[in-house]
């Protein structure tokens, strides 16, 4: 077995990666050391704009079910910000449905899939790619894709390790219920809550509802050093009970089955080597503000079967031709990765004043669920939500200057 391209990884990215080069016309073989289906730690929150780059994911039946109405607590839930929407803020999945979706697609378009095999090892050579199995099995191929998530095999042979240490955990539960009651309790908007920095966390937490369940979960940012001191699994129950309390959720919800997962959310300084490129959480490809990896997972995949394309019809794998991939995923959304990245340090601020403001004003509500949800660029956006904060701040001046 000689494929063409080897993707280590099933998950959004190297199944996207692998369907585009199998419709080229490429030997691909993807391998990944689970079998699938597979769960994901993941709330399933997938933005409208996946739909948007990538309108197959309809076509094959993948979305669960869609949010119209997000609300946003302050940490003392003394605040909070509304949006609703006419057309979805985001569309809700089950990761191990939406996963082997992808690769049964990238399958069907002639990838191949071993699953159930851990690669223990990568070797790179002037003429080729070797992988080495858990079996004791070797292949090889011309180049690799290393998708492999959070814990990358191929990330950390290649020495390819961001020098900074950005990561996140998080817990969570998956509550089966009927589709009664989860409209009775979220409407038929199926209405999204956040809940910023609750419990004192360095993050949020979530619930969202389905078609015939809810996701709940709490997930925590851990920069440089800094050590976690919280027990995520005794926040997690307290949330439960803030839940229960706020009837937000039922009263007999129990968590019987708590999963948890984790990824970092700062790219290495190269995404790429010698016939091998980093996509998705293994390069560390998740926004760094709500911990979503799918929308920046899927268009690395698509712009690293583009440079790979283009390598192999010129014969040139070295890290010189494949560094064009580093420039092309910063164009497209590593702007929002920077810029999010930098801001990480507002998860120690008070984010009171901030959920108060934005609850005066509906537009700049919609404009910051429209950032959270996915829907837009950070980056893009950036001026106007700057303008509009001020301009909050400022009639909020004029206001106490007329009271005195």
């Amino acid at each position: 077995m000689n494929p063409d391209i080897i993707v280590v990884g099933a998950g959004p990215a190297g199944s996207t990666a692998a369907k585009n080069l199998a419709e080229k016309g490429f030997d691909v073989l993807i391998i990944d050391k689970k079998k699938f289906p597979r769960d994901k730690p993941c709330g399933g929150g997938l933005p409208i704009r996946v739909l948007q780059s990538f309108p197959y994911i309809k076509k094959y039946d993948l979305i669960d079910s869609y949010s119209y109405f997000g609300i946003v607590y302050s940490s003392s839930l003394r605040y909070k910000a509304e949006s609703e929407k006419k057309t979805p803020i985001v569309a809700m999945v089950h990761r191990d449905k939406f996963d082997t979706g992808l690769l049964e697609i990238a399958v069907d378009k002639g990838a191949e899939f071993i699953g159930g095999k851990a690669v223990k090892n990568i070797t790179t050579s002037s003429d080729k790619v070797k992988i080495e199995l858990n079996d004791g099995s070797s292949i090889s191929s011309k180049i690799v894709i290393g998708a492999d998530g959070y814990s990358s095999i191929v990330r950390k042979r290649l020495n390819l390790n961001p020098s900074n240490l950005y990561i996140a955990v998080c817990v969570y539960n998956e509550f089966l219920m009927d589709e009664k009651t989860v409209l009775d309790f979220f409407t038929d908007k199926r209405k999204v809550y956040i809940f910023l920095k609750i419990m004192g966390i360095r993050g949020y937490g979530w619930v969202f509802p389905k078609r015939d369940s809810v996701n709940i979960g709490i997930g925590e940012y851990i920069v440089g050093s800094k050590e976690n001191n919280n027990n995520l699994k005794e926040v997690y129950l307290s949330f439960l009970s803030l839940l229960k309390k706020e009837k937000i959720i039922k009263d007999d919800l129990k968590s019987d089955k708590l999963c948890g997962g984790g990824f970092i959310f700062w790219p290495p300084k190269k995404t790429y080597t010698d016939r091998v490129l980093l996509c998705g959480d293994a390069a560390g490809f998740v926004n760094p503000l709500t911990g979503e990896g799918i929308y920046n997972a899927m268009v690395s995949g698509r712009i690293a079967s583009e440079v790979i394309c283009s390598s192999l019809e010129n014969e040139n794998t070295s890290y010189r031709f494949l560094s064009k991939y580093q420039k092309m995923w910063k164009n497209d959304f590593g702007k929002d990765l920077e810029l999010l990245v930098k801001n990480t340090h507002n998860w120690s601020s008070d984010t009171e004043k901030f959920i108060k403001r934005v609850s005066q004003d509906n537009e700049f509500a919609g404009m910051c669920l429209d950032i959270m949800s996915g829907e837009k660029s950070f980056y893009e956006m950036r001026w106007k939500i700057l303008r509009k904060y001020i301009s909050i701040v400022l009639k909020e001046k004029i206001g106490q200057q007329n009271l005195l």
